[in-house]
């Protein structure tokens, strides 16, 4: 696909139709269960884990999957986010504020490289051990094309690159999970509308820029990462999954709710988190992608191929100026 793709409407009607897919039960939970049923039924596997969460924003998917898990009894919950102010309301939201022990925030600003370098750091300064990492953070068809301090494209670092270099630096108290390590990746039916650009993440500098194709990628590169983890890392007894939470929020250019789109809740969209973090069932499908609550094969190959995602890692450690060898 070039960086132009169809004109953006196109765009638009491609994903409704692509969001209106039927995912059939395959697993231990019906299409439209909610991450609240999902966890009463998985309750064991949440009781006592240490959990981190990017981008818990009140209101949002991170915070009713932060929510949804703080009922279940974590050992510890660790919201990262750019903001204290908006982690600080989430734990309020939560009803975590009285529970200090268990709940602890950390600035991660992924739009910085520095600053995922200084959270990681922090993090296992707090624990030596994770259990399970929900890469959640995102954003979505920046209007403008915009770069990062370290020169990438926004969406591109935001939504995958900072993800890559967070979870490989705290990958050593992953690994010292007695429980088998779970890294969950949000990506997106929004991946149809791009592959990663592995010659021209940059769009040329911002000339080609198309903000709904820059998202794809972003979203294409949040798949291959996680087939990259589970190629790398599963023999360690890492089990990883991306995890499309359907169309939650859509919006036309005129700030008008979208039309043709099946609109998903909070609750129904958080499911698959906690699935995809939770469910020791669906060890055998680790690197594979989620939606509803169940296995969903429907991803496109471009973003689920392994030489590809090969390719991606290599020049994501690139981008980074860091190695990350499992052998």
């Amino acid at each position: 696909m070039s960086h132009q793709g169809t004109a953006f409407s196109s765009e638009k009607e491609v994903l409704a139709n692509v969001l209106k897919r039927n995912i059939e039960q395959v697993g231990r939970f019906p299409p439209d269960s909610t991450a609240e049923e999902v966890a009463k039924v998985l309750a064991s596997d949440i009781n006592g884990k240490i959990v981190i969460i990017t981008g818990a924003s009140p209101s949002g998917l991170g915070a009713e999957a932060a929510r949804v898990i703080f009922q279940h009894n974590p050992k510890l919950l660790i919201l990262a986010s750019r903001s204290i102010k908006t982690i600080d309301e989430t734990i309020v939201a939560i009803g975590g504020y009285k529970s200090s022990e268990k709940v602890r925030a950390v600035v991660l600003d992924l739009a910085d490289l520095d600053s995922v370098r200084k959270a990681a750091a922090e993090i296992l300064e707090i624990t030596p051990t994770v259990d399970v990492l929900i890469n959640n953070a995102g954003i979505m068809m920046v209007p403008e094309y915009k770069t990062t301090k370290q020169g990438f494209e926004l969406q591109f670092q935001v939504n995958h690159l900072g993800h890559f270099l967070f979870t490989n630096l705290i990958l050593s108290a992953l690994l010292k999970s007695p429980f088998g390590p779970r890294v969950v990746n949000v990506s997106s039916a929004g991946h149809r509308a791009s592959e990663v650009h592995l010659d021209d993440v940059n769009f040329k500098n911002g000339e080609t820029y198309d903000s709904f194709i820059a998202y794809g990628q972003s979203k294409s590169a949040n798949i291959l990462f996680t087939v990259s983890l589970d190629q790398k890392l599963q023999k360690k007894g890492l089990r990883s999954f991306a995890v499309d939470p359907g169309s939650v929020g859509w919006w036309n250019a005129d700030g008008s709710l979208g039309e043709n789109i099946p609109w998903t809740t909070v609750g129904q969209g958080t499911s698959s988190y906690i699935v995809g973090a939770f469910d020791r069932t669906i060890d055998d499908q680790s690197g594979k992608c989620l939606a509803k609550a169940n296995i969903d094969a429907t991803a496109e190959s471009y973003a689920t191929d392994p030489e590809i995602a090969e390719k991606l890692w290599v020049l994501s450690e690139k981008f980074v100026g860091q190695e990350f060898r499992y052998d």
